[in-house]
């Protein structure tokens, strides 16, 4: 006599049981492999955690496979106490189940583990200029273009990181400086001549083309030239000149005090400023914009690390360690409790709009990011940075963001809100980048300027795609 059929609500049971037994599994399976290749890929080769050194949901991740393996346990065993896995219809259901559930499983690690990003493209090392790297440029946000100059020339790359153009020196010659900025995208450099030595020409280069807009033979230059507003400005031994950053046309020559050396200088829509050695010690000099004349000087302080300029527009520099701002009469604005800004470092200033911002240490073991206000001098706030010990690079998005990138136990990128600091989301970990002791970030790309020539000169990240 054969058995009667068991009733549809007890088919359906075992049916579920049979689906979620296959599921637990397969996503205890899938958690417990990412385990394994966070603990034996990503913390190589310390395997252990601590410093900053285990990989971000790591713990989490454990506990939800320890857990979702007794679950897959039990249910496996009322699968097999109820016979439900009798029915091939039960296991192509149950397979499709779990298969499916390996998705979810997947976005559950995925949150876990936060944004990540590696390398997308590259340029070969040796593809450029491979002298003592002097720094770079970014083109307009729309074009992506990047500019990377050395001692034996320049470099230009568009948008996806191709090589575009390409500016050699003859032969026994040298570039000696470049500005810090490229306003309306020309950007100035100064090239060795042979009676001057390293110093005697200034050229305005296009950086989205790399034409040479203009060149001017000046003797006797010092330090690096500086472009701001509508001015191309550099100093010489005994004057400090301005030309027009478009055409290169003479606007006005200011000369040094008597006995007097520059040693910086910076330019911005409204005024020039000068650091100098004088008889009285280091002075900042304030310089009109349109006829050259001193409108104010103001002696600054010199400790251990000397002074520097950290804008034109507002007025501000540092000296002694400490940020000082300037009125418009030349009146110095100082907030005497603010941290100790360095004017030296791996990481470079940031100044964006009327803030700056500066990594300072804290008590000589790791980094914080500052930000102090241009306007009047006030110390805005402070970021620390978990684990990271490290700040390397300091850039503003097109978001108008603070984007950060910090080294510890990983590398992060961070975007943080101008205004308070504070991250805008998870950190981004850069997986595998070589990345050298200095370098620049524009977007998503990376400008190495280390004087090691087996590093990719430029090179580009994306969002990590698979684990």
């Amino acid at each position: 006599m054969d058995t009667p059929p068991p009733p549809l609500v007890k088919r359906l049971r075992d049916h579920v049981r049979l689906a979620a037994a296959c599921a637990f599994s397969a996503v205890a399976v899938l958690w417990a492999v990412l385990c394994v290749k966070l603990t034996a890929a990503d913390m190589a080769p310390a395997l252990v955690c601590g410093d900053g050194g285990c990989p971000r949901g790591l713990g989490t991740l454990v506990l939800w496979a320890v857990a979702a393996g007794p679950a897959a346990g039990g249910l496996w065993w009322s699968v097999v106490k109820g016979r439900a896995y009798r029915s091939a219809g039960g296991w192509t259901a149950a397979v499709v189940v779990a298969l499916v559930a390996l998705w979810p499983g997947w976005l559950g690690f995925s949150w876990l583990r936060g944004p990540h990003m590696d390398l997308f493209s590259y340029q070969a090392p040796g593809s450029s200029a491979v002298g003592k790297p002097l720094g770079s440029w970014a083109g307009p946000p729309a074009t992506g273009f990047v500019v990377r100059a050395g001692a034996d020339g320049v470099t230009g790359y568009d948008g996806e990181g191709r090589h575009g153009w390409s500016l050699r020196v003859p032969a026994g010659g040298a570039v000696c400086a470049m500005s810090a900025d490229s306003p309306s995208g020309t950007g100035l450099l100064t090239f060795a001549t042979v009676l001057d030595g390293c110093g005697g020409r200034l050229v305005a280069v296009d950086v989205t083309s790399g034409k040479q807009l203009w060149t001017i033979n000046i003797p006797h230059l010092v330090g690096r030239p500086a472009a701001g507003g509508s001015l191309a400005v550099t100093a010489t031994a005994d004057a400090v000149v301005a030309y027009d950053l478009a055409t290169g046309a003479d606007r006005w020559r200011s000369p040094l005090p008597a006995g007097a050396s520059a040693t910086e200088v910076a330019a911005g829509p409204d005024r020039v400023l000068l650091l100098a050695r004088t008889g009285e010690g280091v002075e900042l000099f304030a310089l009109d914009a349109r006829t050259g004349g001193v409108a104010w000087r103001h002696p600054m302080p010199v400790g251990y690390e000397s002074p520097r300029i950290v804008s034109a527009s507002p007025p501000a520099a540092v000296g002694d360690g400490r940020l000082v701002v300037f009125d418009e009469a030349g009146r110095p604005r100082a907030e005497p409790e603010a941290p100790y800004v360095p004017t030296t470092g791996e990481a470079d200033w940031l100044v964006a709009g009327d803030v700056l911002y500066a990594s300072v240490p804290e008590r000589e073991k790791r980094e914080l990011l500052a930000a102090f206000s241009l306007k009047d001098g006030r110390h805005l706030w402070t970021r620390a940075f978990d684990q990271d010990w490290r700040v390397r690079a300091l850039a503003a998005d097109r978001y108008g963001r603070i984007a950060v990138v910090t080294e510890g136990g990983y590398t992060h990128l961070w975007h943080l809100a101008p205004g308070t600091g504070k991250p805008t989301g998870e950190p981004t970990v850069l997986r595998g980048l070589r990345l050298g002791e200095s370098f620049a970030l524009y977007g998503r790309t990376f400008v190495n300027l280390d004087d090691d020539g087996r590093l990719p000169p430029v090179f580009d990240v994306a969002p990590t795609i698979g684990w």
